[in-house]
């Protein structure tokens, strides 16, 4: 979508936000973001009297603007700005007026503007008002119950609906070009609808291009028939994408009461927030425990009340062919102790009978121990090419001595006892300009299936 305006205008008996400008606002407070709203966010705007110093040509610099955006269901604040109007013109107008005074730059709500980083909520916010007017403004804001004293036992505001955004789906190339052109580039993509096979397409690409993961859910399915073909339709084979089916409704988190009618929800939410958990466990060496699949008893699924829905049937059949179609399906399992909603599986989308990159922990290892391969090594580049081969074995070396030490890695019978096999050689045709890489290594398994054999002896 493209960037958004926000008008927050001050009138004479109240205050309103709008996707247009008021030429009746006594004041006005712009406000761009590339964030979509729903029509379910409120903003709530507090005045406090600070009894700063003024003067004649900034009277309202006593008063700070305290303005927060949040979440009308359930409370959650999504960003808040703290400030105090400018008669004018922006930061840049601060900047050209005021260069030798940052503090009073910074006290300004159009300072949120200047800041311009990635992920800022707000590009620009510009303020505006007319020193003539700061008496009326003033009044207005004690006759709409937003301006409190220094101090107050208790706090005055005003509450106003947020105009919900009008957003317009990215083409498939659009989310390629999006997510190529982040900055910090992400290890995980996750998709929770399959309407757009070319969307997931857009994402396969960027999943090769950065070497990263892609989580589907495949969707409100209640017929396993229609998830295994969903998933031959995808067919996407690579060990780097992984599907899952959530078949079981649940009620909201927040839930209070039992009006909280249960409901259907994509699972892959649940999966980032545990994956990102396991991941931030990392050791002394900053190594995370990948080589844990996010599945099993020790991640279950913490929705509330959670069933399976009405027509689902997951009995041996029907978990075979899902588990051939390479489909993780939350199911409920019965352990010592009880009964947990789980990721019943680990599996990606590589076809494969006995390779270790069908099972989602071997696949993270994979792609974790290449990224950081190939990160030292693009450290060195453009040194000589001796030091270049030298520094980058070296320090590649270290790290996967780490990874091994941390049990992502297990010894192959192929390498003649070593754990991990890295050869950076100077390429044979060019010798003074390119250099070859070749590593190999085994990641660390699963256990997804065992065969009891149990005899009774006398």
């Amino acid at each position: 979508m493209s960037a958004q305006t926000l008008y927050l205008s001050i009138l004479a008996s109240s205050m309103a936000l709008t996707e247009s400008p008021n030429p009746t606002a006594l004041a006005s407070i712009e406000l761009v973001t590339e964030y979509a709203f729903d029509s379910n966010v409120i903003a709530k705007v507090m005045v406090v009297d600070e009894k700063t110093l003024t003067t004649g040509t900034d009277p309202l610099n006593n008063l700070v603007f305290k303005i927060s955006f949040s979440d009308k269901v359930d409370g959650s604040t999504l960003t808040e700005l703290k400030g105090r109007l400018y008669t004018g013109g922006g930061v840049e107008a601060l900047e050209e007026l005021h260069a030798d005074d940052f503090n009073y730059i910074r006290g300004k709500l159009d300072f949120y503007g200047a800041l311009d980083s990635q992920y800022d909520f707000f590009e620009s916010i510009t303020t505006s008002y007319s020193a003539s007017k700061a008496s009326a403004i003033v009044t207005a804001l004690k006759n709409m119950d937003a301006l409190n004293q220094l101090g107050a036992y208790r706090t005055k505001q005003v509450e106003l609906a947020v105009p919900a955004s009008t957003v317009t789906d990215l083409t498939p190339k659009e989310i390629k070009s999006a997510l190529l052109d982040m900055r910090d580039q992400p290890r995980y993509l996750v998709c929770a609808e399959t309407d757009s096979l070319p969307n997931i397409e857009a994402l396969a690409e960027v999943m090769g291009k950065i070497n990263c993961h892609v989580m589907i859910d495949v969707g409100n399915l209640t017929s396993w028939e229609l998830v295994a073909a969903l998933a031959e339709s995808i067919g996407i084979n690579d060990h780097r994408l992984t599907l899952y089916w959530n078949p079981n409704k649940s009620r909201p988190s927040n839930a209070t009461t039992v009006l909280a009618r249960k409901k259907w929800r994509p699972c892959v939410g649940d999966l980032l927030a545990q994956t990102l958990l396991r991941n931030a466990r990392t050791n002394s060496s900053g190594i995370p425990p990948i080589n844990r699949p996010v599945a099993g008893y020790d991640f279950p699924v913490a929705f509330r009340d959670m069933e399976k829905m009405p027509g689902v049937m997951l009995d041996e059949e029907a978990q075979n062919a899902l588990a051939s179609a390479g489909v993780n399906v939350v199911i409920n399992e019965r352990f010592n102790g009880g009964d947990r909603f789980i990721y019943g599986d680990a599996l990606t989308q590589y076809d494969s009978k006995n390779s270790a990159l069908r099972l989602t922990n071997s696949a993270e290892i994979e792609t974790y121990t290449t990224n950081l391969v190939l990160s030292i090594v693009k450290k060195h580049m453009l040194k000589g090419m001796t030091s270049f081969v030298r520094d980058a074995q070296d320090e590649c070396s270290r790290a996967l001595d780490s990874c091994v030490a941390a049990g992502l890695l297990v010894q192959p019978s192929e390498l003649s006892g070593l754990y991990y096999l890295l050869q950076i050689t100077p390429r044979a045709d060019d010798p003074f300009s390119k250099a070859d890489i070749k590593f190999s290594r085994r990641p660390e398994g699963c256990a997804r299936q065992v065969f009891f054999e149990g005899t009774v002896t006398k």
